[in-house]
């Protein structure tokens, strides 16, 4: 078993890894006529050199976690992370807490240099950064403290389950982890996002009231408009919606006020009330039940089964964890080959419902600003698409928009 689950790992790497060496390869493939005029030859030089940059970085980064995991299994190295943490706490909660605290230290400290040179190179070079060192540097001791609270509290629970419901912890499991996402969508912005951004009321004005008008004319009920400072990070432009029932809000990222104009800001918008009138919000909730179904399934097989395999003298409820977020790998792979082709059948959806609303050049011209100021990549390989996008491509959407008869 030891040998089939480190095969599992580095066979996944290796198809992951080829699937974006495919992608970054067809980066000189002929531009499709829809997004001709998308970048100019200055910008699309430009858009290659960063691709490169970032294909190059993220090859480096999965190799060097990929060797760390593997020498972490073959090495036995989990049972001394977890007799460090016994010889510190009697308690199972508070070693299983440390004992993944010292691992997820680890590999934090492993990832904060990507991420530095990521943002303060990469991105700072090609004019996307607008964070300073005050501001990353606070973000993560932000993620480092929701983490260790959020994520100690699940893992807390999910421990406490494990070991007093005996063979009910898959259901109650279940129950406990539907309920926390629901909570985590109703009050992501209200509790989370003002930790880490400033959210600010839409003015009074004619986005406000062309919001206000489009939403009442397709009967869909908004209860706040915000702002939210995204251009203190970056300039990457983006919008979203939050929430279900009558706690719905919009929330815009402040560039997009830049470098869109009304109408096209609507047509986005038009967009996400799509998704909604089409149901999608509870249909990829529909979906999310199922994976969650089938990960519970796998994370129990990985703390009943594969503890002893790797080390350990009995089974061990931490070390499950660690497993079951490697194997999440391989399982992500088949499900995204599920998954993305519906995601893309709701994008189409959500955007035909824009142009017969009355926003079809709007839109087109929205996608195309989107791709520009997000450097998006306008020839994707046909077979990264299949798998990994959840969106199609912008040629691909802009086409299907260009057919729509209104």
């Amino acid at each position: 078993m030891e040998i089939f689950i480190l095969s599992l790992i580095i066979v996944t790497f290796i198809f992951d890894s080829f699937l974006s060496i495919l992608n970054y390869r067809n980066k000189d493939a002929k531009i499709p006529e829809e997004v001709k005029d998308v970048y100019d030859e200055d910008e699309y030089q430009k858009w290659h050199q960063y691709n490169m940059e970032n294909f190059r970085l993220s090859m480096i980064s999965k190799l060097v976690n990929l060797v760390v995991i593997i020498c972490f299994l073959l090495f036995e190295v989990f049972p001394i992370f977890f007799k460090l943490a016994s010889n510190l706490s009697s308690s199972i909660y508070l070693q299983t807490l440390i004992f993944l605290g010292i691992y997820g230290l680890i590999d934090f400290i492993i990832g904060i240099f990507f991420s530095y040179y990521r943002q303060f190179s990469i991105e700072e070079r090609y004019g996307f950064n607008k964070s300073t060192i005050k501001t990353f540097i606070g973000d993560k001791i932000k993620a480092i403290i929701l983490t260790i609270i959020l994520g100690g509290g699940l893992i807390t629970l999910l421990l406490s389950l494990y070991k007093n419901t005996g063979d009910t912890f898959y259901l109650f499991a279940w129950l406990a982890i539907i309920a926390i996402i629901l909570f985590i969508n109703l009050f992501y912005v209200k509790l989370f996002v003002p930790i880490f951004n400033k959210l600010r009321p839409l003015e009074d004005g004619e986005l406000k009231d062309k919001i206000v008008e489009f939403a009442e004319n397709v009967g869909y009920e908004i209860s706040k408009i915000s702002i939210i400072d995204a251009s203190k990070r970056s300039t990457k432009l983006n919008a979203f919606f939050s929430g279900f029932g009558k706690m719905k809000q919009v929330v815009l990222f402040d560039t997009l006020l830049d470098k869109m104009n009304t109408d096209q800001i609507v047509s986005v918008l038009a967009h996400e009330i799509g998704h909604s009138k089409h149901k999608h919000i509870i249909k990829n909730l529909f979906m999310m039940l199922i994976q969650i179904s089938l990960f519970l399934f796998v994370l129990l097989y990985s703390v009943n089964t594969l503890s002893q395999t790797f080390g350990f003298n009995n089974v061990n409820f931490g070390f499950g964890l660690i497993i079951f977020m490697l194997l999440l790998s391989p399982i992500s792979i088949i499900i995204e080959a599920i998954t993305s082709p519906i995601s893309r059948r709701f994008e189409y959806q959500a955007d035909r419902y824009a142009t017969i609303n009355g926003y079809k050049n709007e839109m087109q011209e929205a996608l195309k600003i989107l791709s520009r100021e997000n450097f998006a990549n306008l020839t994707p390989h046909p077979l990264f698409v299949a798998i990994k996008y959840s969106h199609p491509p912008t040629a691909y959407r802009i086409r299907a928009i260009q057919k729509i008869d209104v």
